[in-house]
């Protein structure tokens, strides 16, 4: 039986239909781009370290011993410049390692530590800047994902606007707390605390779960508690999320394979106190399969995994 059910911070909706798993789908050879890289450094790739002429000057770098790790330089095609006074900002781009073959699902702790803290300094960095209304950080892997190249790294633009879909979240969660007052976030977070199977991880200040409702079958949602920011995480904090994301990648890689995904952490405005009603949180999004003419057509979404189960695969 189908089931219709709603995201609770986006409004999505979503029909849950499992049996939709059992489709048949051709059989085809797996894409160059899906397979693992092999070579700690290719030649020809910008982002390897050696071949640093190939990027403008650092903007940050975390290294050991003279060789850096992890840095951050200026994309050199940006989505968004500082010339247009309709939307304006910087792209930058952050080398998650210097590894060609690194990826999330290969990462060491110390490498996932590097690389929050790289978030957190650039994050820092870029909505301090003049104009900047919201600071987008996110991460596409693979080609179906959106990566044009293949070396891991994230991304990161100051906007001059607020994003739609993070406008949206904001919009539900203050209506939600003039109605009740009380945050959608906390509710949330009790409600899925004492229910308990669909938390694949509880940390000091997030949790780590799989949502009931979601339009990305297989998503996994960390939420922070109460009024953490993005860019006062300590190092505590970011010390338990290198190793929860650590974890969690190496069990979606047991279940999932090398599959392609997004991650977008949805922090707070800049100019808007929103802390009584909007908690941040970071959507990993698993886009093994593309959206098709009902989901796109309709904005209907259909979900096929059963949470509960899922997170059960992802526990560690």
């Amino acid at each position: 039986m189908k089931e219709l059910r709603r995201d609770r911070i986006n409004g999505d909706l979503v029909v849950f239909a499992k049996d939709r798993n059992k489709r048949p789908h051709d059989k085809t050879n797996q894409e160059l781009d899906e397979r693992e890289s092999m070579s700690e450094y290719e030649a020809d790739c910008p982002f390897c370290r050696g071949n640093e002429k190939c990027c403008d000057k650092s903007l940050f770098e975390i290294g050991k011993e003279g060789y850096w790790l992890s840095r951050a330089v200026p994309n050199l095609f940006p989505i968004i410049d500082e010339e247009s006074t309709e939307i304006f900002g910087r792209h930058e781009v952050i080398i998650d390692t210097y590894r060609h073959n690194g990826s999330f699902y290969d990462m060491s702790k110390e490498e996932f530590k590097n690389l929050f803290d790289m978030y957190v300094n650039r994050y820092t960095a870029l909505l301090s800047r003049v104009g900047t209304e919201y600071v987008s950080l996110f991460k596409n892997f693979l080609r179906k994902a959106g990566a044009s190249l293949l070396h891991p790294h994230s991304q990161m633009i100051s906007m001059s606007i607020i994003p739609p879909e993070v406008e949206n979240e904001l919009e539900i969660g203050r209506k939600y707390f003039e109605e009740n007052g009380r945050s959608l976030y906390n509710d949330i977070i009790k409600e899925e605390l004492e229910y308990g199977d669909r938390i694949v991880y509880e940390g000091q200040n997030f949790i780590m779960g799989v949502p009931r409702a979601t339009k990305f079958s297989g998503e996994i949602r960390i939420m922070f508690k109460e009024k953490v920011k993005f860019q006062n995480l300590s190092d505590t904090d970011i010390e338990e999320l290198a190793e929860s994301f650590k974890c969690l990648f190496e069990k979606i890689y047991e279940v999932n394979g090398y599959m392609p995904f997004n991650v977008c952490v949805h922090t707070h405005p800049k100019c808007i106190d929103a802390t009584e009603y909007f908690n941040a949180h970071i959507h990993i999004l698993p886009r093994k399969f593309n959206f098709g003419g009902f989901e796109l057509g309709g904005d209907i979404h259909v979900c096929t995994l059963e949470a509960e189960a899922y997170t059960k695969l992802m526990r560690w």
